[in-house]
């Protein structure tokens, strides 16, 4: 039996002959588009999940190799290690057929691609923070890519690696690609950067960028590959139950609020137009306070209603305690609607008072700063978590209203903030929440805790219930 088993399986293997690999091309559509499109200095590429966001990274490094060779060097950035493991599957897919002796080394995570010139090399790094960016500002690279850019709170570490695309080589199309769909922490970011500022498959000049970029929608139904092999992936896409999630997975919806944690935030109640403020209104501040990162300051008064009206904002990067104070002075003077009335108390982050040795002689806080400006500050109450449900159930009481072109930089940010992974009930704070926190600190003082009443005890032998029942007898006075 063994014999003819032998046999058997022999003559399977004479007969049978190992495919030849398939040599990667772009699909007709988005995918092919985005690689045609290398003259764009940056572009963003995605929208739904299963659009084939990574093989296109690894497709668009492929398409300029033979041209360059050895001087042609990339880098694909990921926000932790783990998360590469997908890439490297999709690196060898892509690069292995079109490269014979292509290799991937694990010990310093980059494919090396063999060529007359030399070696190309393709690295895959992760970039938890903004601060990692500083460790690559020695490397020269002439394609950077950022897979899944949304999982970056901000696009700092993305702006900072541009100025590594650098060649000396004389190198046309020097390029940063981008992927992501809707959601996660950078949602707005990416939003605001690509999606909001202009049409896709249209080239964006403004002044948020000295160069070139564009935006291009890809959906699952233009993966024609996955569709094919796996056809019920997209019956499995619509079946994940919530109608937010389908729409930005599906439907690659940059419009949806993914794990927000303000889902009554509502415009149709919360942006109003601008009017006058009655003088016997009270005014007061709320103030999250940055150096590097932005100080938000909003002006707020409440009616005899319970509703608070936040009139306007300031918020500022990169400034110190000394410029945010009289900024701040002079719009409080300055606002229309109060006729420059000062607020009656400013609720302010309570780090405020921590006290910083500038000098031999100066030692100061920044709310020693805000004092001498004339503005005087109050700690705030820090409880996170109550706040946001304080806020919360203003916006389901419809209780809270924005001025309209007043505070742009809160309704900006308000309503895509994420709930925390760790703590749901918190926010997370990794995002862009200064003006969230600002007017957390203001409205927190509306609203004072109850005490709970102790409870009646009933027990005719409890000691308050037996003397409650004694006759008390009044004694005649002597004359």
């Amino acid at each position: 039996m063994n014999f003819w088993w032998r046999l058997l399986t022999s003559d399977l293997q004479a007969t049978e002959e190992p495919e030849a690999p398939k040599i990667w091309q772009p699909q007709p559509g988005p995918q092919e588009k985005a690689i045609r499109a290398s003259f764009v200095p940056e572009l963003f590429f995605g929208g739904a999940r299963g659009g084939g966001k990574t093989s296109f990274l690894m497709g668009d490094f492929a398409s300029d190799v033979q041209k360059y060779g050895s001087n042609w060097r990339g880098i694909i950035l990921r926000r932790s290690f783990p998360e590469l493991d997908e890439v490297v599957e999709e690196g060898k897919k892509v690069l292995y057929p079109a490269f014979p002796g292509t290799e991937y080394k694990v010990g310093v995570h980059e494919f090396r691609i063999p060529h007359a010139t030399g070696t190309v090399v393709l690295r895959l790094r992760h970039l938890e923070s903004e601060a990692d960016a500083d460790n690559y500002m020695g490397h020269q690279y002439t394609w950077i890519a950022f897979d899944e850019l949304c999982n970056w709170p901000t696009l700092g570490g993305y702006n900072k690696l541009k100025a590594c695309l650098r060649s000396t080589a004389g190198i046309e199309n020097l390029r940063v690609r981008a992927t992501g769909n809707p959601g996660g922490v950078g949602h707005q970011a990416v939003k605001e950067y690509f999606i909001d500022a202009g049409p896709a498959e249209t080239i964006i000049e403004d002044e948020k960028s000295a160069i070139p970029r564009m935006w291009i929608k890809s959906l699952v139904t233009d993966n024609k590959i996955l569709t094919d092999a796996d056809p019920l992936y997209i019956k499995r896409l619509q079946s994940v139950g919530d109608p937010e999630l389908v729409r930005a997975w599906l439907e690659g919806d940059w419009s949806v609020s993914l794990g927000a944690y303000f889902t009554n935030w509502n415009p149709k109640y919360c942006v109003i137009p601008s009017f006058e403020i009655p003088e016997h209104w009270p005014l007061f501040g709320g103030l999250d306070y940055g150096e590097a990162s932005p100080t938000s300051f909003g002006l707020y008064t409440i009616d005899y209603d319970g509703h608070i009206y936040r009139l306007c904002e300031y918020y500022q990067a990169g400034a110190t305690a000394s410029t945010h104070a009289y900024e701040i002075d002079r719009m409080i003077a300055a606002n229309p609607h109060t006729g420059g009335r000062r607020p009656q108390q400013i609720w302010a982050d309570p780090s405020m008072w921590v006290k910083r040795r500038l000098s031999e002689v100066v030692n100061q806080s920044p709310a020693d700063v805000f004092q001498q400006q004339g503005l005087s500050l109050s700690k705030a109450n820090n409880d996170r978590v109550t706040g946001w449900r304080v806020i919360n159930d203003m916006l389901a009481r419809q209780k809270l209203h924005c001025f309209d072109g007043w505070n742009d930089n809160l309704m900006r940010t308000m309503p895509s903030l994420p709930r925390s992974k760790s703590n749901p009930e918190d926010l997370d704070t990794h995002t862009e929440d200064h003006a969230a926190d600002e007017l957390r600190y203001a409205v927190m003082h509306l609203y004072q805790p109850s005490r709970a009443q102790p409870r009646h005890n009933d027990n005719p032998f409890f000691g308050t219930n037996i003397l409650g029942k004694v006759p008390v007898v009044k004694r005649k006075r002597r004359a």
